[in-house]
């Protein structure tokens, strides 16, 4: 690690630990470390900017972010913002509120402020009738200044999966890069671009933009690397001409990837490893330079001191250890031990929590580490764009049991560490890339919820009025993304990211997880049964799998298997559809699954139930009831005008016992209230299987282990419900907001008694930054920093954090810091902790000191009456 990184690194540490979030080290670095007035030079289509300035949406204007505002530096012309804005303009707000300060920067802080405000006042904007209102300060004047956006619509509950805007957004994006023959060579900007470029055209409907994709692949299927190519190249080389064949079964570009794959294999850190002059003398540097066989660096390994740089790195091991493993989809066979290898080496550098180190942390970080240690560590929420990438090399790696066990860590880091998807050391767009295609592959709802609904305003402040997106400042100290491909990379990255609801490619997610089948070894009748699986093409499956025999017999079985479970979550997801009463839904869904499953065994006794509810009369009404619905929504979205939700508002007066009259009351009263349309519709019904593992996102298990698959008689049995359906229970907090902030001021109190007593307690944080605690007070907690006690503000340690501190602070004889402990982890749905915190602390002899949850958790020991 450099020096500058370092000092870098410990500046964080000292602005944490001194209470002091990232905005205030973006206000102690004004001119955002030059960008704000350093341009692009020769990059085409930002060379006119004056510099790397905040883009505020379709708007066409560019600005540099103070703490609470926008300070209007350059306008594109024949833009939305022409007339409108002038330069010098101060931004203050948007639609009579004003901006709140901005948190964005650095660790798992995210970017909420003034880039959150204005990218969510562009989608009340577009999902209304266009008008975007900015409340700017001009010199003495205070203006209201509107701007005509395209009323495109708002993203749906969903997206980017069944999402008119999603589709309308990608479209003009494609347009934009077909439009811009720059953005289609390969000599004036980074792999990385070019092969999200080619990527995207591939996925493209349009047989034209198919074409440019295929025309750039085949013109790099011709470019040859050499021995000096860095690993970046080869790996993104290797991975675009893999996805080409698999896309087109175009033989040509065969060769080519051979010649990449061994090139490499060349690339690769294999045998007496070394990076640093100390090794020469100290045999504990030479052992931990061991741990780097495997891994790749950013030009090929050459076993001679000072000239590997800084060695290996996770993200290029990961890009590697993909392109080889699409390579071998393909026929191109890869050295196993290769894969191995590289495979150890991303373990090596990925800890409990499914954190992935940026490369040396786990061994050679500023001196001999502890790898052991870093493996057990259960710190960290930044860079989740490396988890996500690390998902995907994992998810194409069945051949390797421990495949399953890394997803699953990957997949809960996603979800713990979102916010940081834009930080991403050197480009930003590597985290957004890999983080937004890493939660897609997850198999996890809530993490593509997560990670898309979070990121939902950062990405209208991405785009441009032209319908590319671009680059948005960061705070790593060596982000060039802007500054390599402006526009291109992430514009490309959003038409792959938002094409997620019809992927493609094996990097979307298209292949069917599998335990106990490996794709790469399929062949005759077992391969056609998987390629049909993941077309979800289920009855031509299970058709193709009958009479296996031999060594095909286990790899049928689980296919078979795997079939069985998304039938019963296709089942449960109609089920639940008929418990909220959306049996309009119901009826395209079941249309959906009988072309899924055609003349599956035992399918017509499956869907019986559905069936006989269609031809009774409830729900048949139900069904002109929601044609009639949905109408109404959609000349409402068209319209945009209150006499469409007035028409609602009647519909709904005259069918109030109908799921349809509920959902068009709430539709009406929102666009009156507000402007804007939410239709319950759409809202994503959370349907799950347990121990299912889908090839599509769903909700899934943390704790599941990929390879336990319920069979058919787990689906209980499906009772006719009435037309009118039960409400769905709103589930209520464990703990009351006002009981939390009690037991808050209990656990301040705790935390000065153990220090005053002696006793130690550790802070632990993001990454593998652990404080000693020396005390608290109401608004901080004191922790000592190289020797120094210093605050840090309580709204700065995330409720996990602060339930793990209380866990590591209760000892079993203190009653008192067990309780602590229990309440606190009950509040983040970690029952488990609060049980057997909750048993030390109260046996059933003892009377608790203070309410304690009502809760059906803990029958063994009491029940109080009253609840947190």
């Amino acid at each position: 690690m450099s020096m500058r990184n370092s000092i870098a690194i410990g500046l964080w540490v000292v602005m944490a630990a001194l209470g002091l979030s990232p905005q205030a080290l973006a206000m102690l670095d004004k001119d955002n470390q030059g960008r704000w007035l350093k341009p692009t030079v020769n990059n085409q289509p930002d060379k006119e900017v004056p510099g790397f300035l905040v883009n505020l949406g379709p708007t066409g204007a560019r600005a540099i972010l103070t703490e609470k505002t926008f300070v209007v530096r350059y306008i594109f012309a024949d833009s939305p913002a022409v007339g409108r804005l002038k330069l010098d303009d101060e931004i203050v707000g948007v639609f009579g509120k004003p901006f709140s300060p901005h948190h964005f920067g650095g660790g798992g802080l995210g970017y909420e402020g003034p880039m959150m405000d204005f990218g969510d006042a562009i989608e009340k904007a577009e999902g209304c009738d266009g008008k975007l209102v900015l409340n700017v300060s001009r010199g003495s004047q205070a203006l209201e200044v509107k701007i005509d956006l395209e009323p495109i619509g708002a993203f749906s509950a969903t997206f980017p999966f069944n999402c008119k805007k999603s589709e309308c957004v990608r479209a003009k994006a494609l347009k934009y890069l077909a439009d811009h023959p720059d953005g289609q060579g390969s000599g004036v900007w980074q792999a990385h671009a070019h092969s999200a470029v080619i990527l995207a055209f591939l996925t493209s409907d349009d047989p034209k933009q198919q074409s440019l994709g295929k025309q750039m692949a085949l013109k790099w299927s011709k470019q040859s690397p050499d021995a000096g190519t860095w690993t970046w190249g080869l790996s993104y080389q290797l991975i675009t001409l893999g996805e080409y064949h698999l896309l087109t079964r175009d033989p040509s570009v065969l060769p080519m990837m051979k010649i990449v794959s061994g090139y490499l294999e060349k690339a690769q850190y294999k045998g007496n490893i070394v990076c640093w002059k100390e090794c020469q003398t100290d045999e504990k540097w030479k052992a931990l330079q061991q741990l780097y066989d495997g891994g790749f660096g950013h030009g090929p390994y050459k076993a001679e001191l000072g000239v590997n740089g800084y060695g290996p790195m996770q993200y290029t091991t990961i890009l590697a250890l993909i392109g080889w493993q699409i390579a071998e989809r393909c026929g191109v066979a890869v050295d196993p031990q290769r894969l191995t290898s590289a495979m150890a080496f991303i373990h090596h550098g990925t800890n409990a929590a499914g954190y992935v180190a940026y490369g040396g942390e786990f061994a050679l970080n500023n001196g001999p580490q502890d790898p052991v240690g870093f493996k057990k560590g259960t710190g960290g929420d930044n860079y989740v764009g490396r988890s996500g990438a690390a998902l995907i090399a994992h998810k194409l790696s069945p051949d390797f049991p421990e495949s399953a066990k890394y997803i699953v860590d990957y997949r809960k880091y996603i979800k713990r560490a979102y916010k940081s998807l834009p930080n991403g050391h050197a480009d930003a767009n590597l985290g957004i890339i890999w983080g937004l295609l890493g939660a897609g592959a997850s198999e996890d709802d809530t993490a593509v919820r997560k990670v898309f609904d979070y990121h939902k305003s950062y990405m209208n402040m991405m785009r441009c009025f032209d319908g590319s997106f671009v680059l948005l400042p960061g705070r790593d100290y060596a982000d060039n993304g802007y500054y390599m491909a402006s526009r291109y990379h992430p514009t490309a990255t959003m038409i792959l990211a938002l094409g997620l609801s019809s992927p493609k490619l094996l990097i979307q997610g298209i292949q069917a997880n599998i335990s106990g089948v490996n794709p790469k070894a399929l062949k005759g009748n077992m391969d056609a049964a998987y390629k049909a699986i993941v077309k979800k093409a289920y009855n031509e499956a299970a058709s193709t799998l009958k009479g296996a025999k031999g060594d095909d017999a286990p790899i049928a079985a689980a296919m078979n298997e795997y079939i069985d479970v998304q039938l019963q979550r296709d089942i449960a997801e109609l089920d639940a559809l008929e418990k909220v009463g959306d049996i309009c839904k119901l009826d395209s869904e079941l249309t959906k699954v009988r072309a899924r499953f055609g003349t599956f065994d035992g399918l017509k006794d499956k869907l019986k139930h559905f069936q006989d509810g269609l031809s009774q009369d409830a729900w048949k009404m139900e069904l002109k009831l929601g044609n009639n619905y949905r109408q109404l929504v959609d000349q409402l979205q068209r319209n945009k005008n209150a006499s469409y939700a007035n028409d609602l508002q009647k519909f709904s007066d005259k069918h109030p016992d109908s799921t349809y009259g509920k959902w068009a009351s709430e539709v009406a009263k929102e666009f009156l209230a507000s402007g804007s349309i939410k239709d319950p519709a759409n809202i994503k019904l959370v349907v799950s299987t347990p121990g299912a593992v889908a090839s599509t996102p769903a909700p899934a298990s943390d704790d599941a282990s990929p390879a336990s698959t319920p069979t058919n008689s787990a689906l209980s049995e499906v009772k006719v419900v009435a037309a009118k359906p039960a409400p769905v229970p709103v589930k209520a907090p464990a703990v009351l907001p006002e009981a939390l902030e009690k037991w808050q001021t209990r656990f301040v109190e705790k935390l000065n008694a153990l220090a005053k007593s002696g006793v130690k307690v550790t802070l632990r944080m993001s990454g593998q930054d652990n404080y000693p605690v020396r005390g608290a007070t109401e608004k901080t907690i004191i922790v000592s920093v190289q020797g120094n006690d210093l605050p840090m503000p309580w709204k700065q340690i995330s409720p996990e954090c602060r339930a793990q501190l209380a866990k590591d602070a209760a000892k079993d004889d203190d009653v008192e810091a067990l309780l602590i402990a229990a309440v606190l982890n009950l509040s983040i749905g970690k029952t488990d902790v609060a049980e057997d915190c909750f048993a030390k602390a109260c046996p059933a002899t003892i009377i608790p000191p203070a309410p304690l949850p009502h809760c059906k958790m803990l029958p063994r020991f009491f029940r109080c009456p009253t609840p947190l």
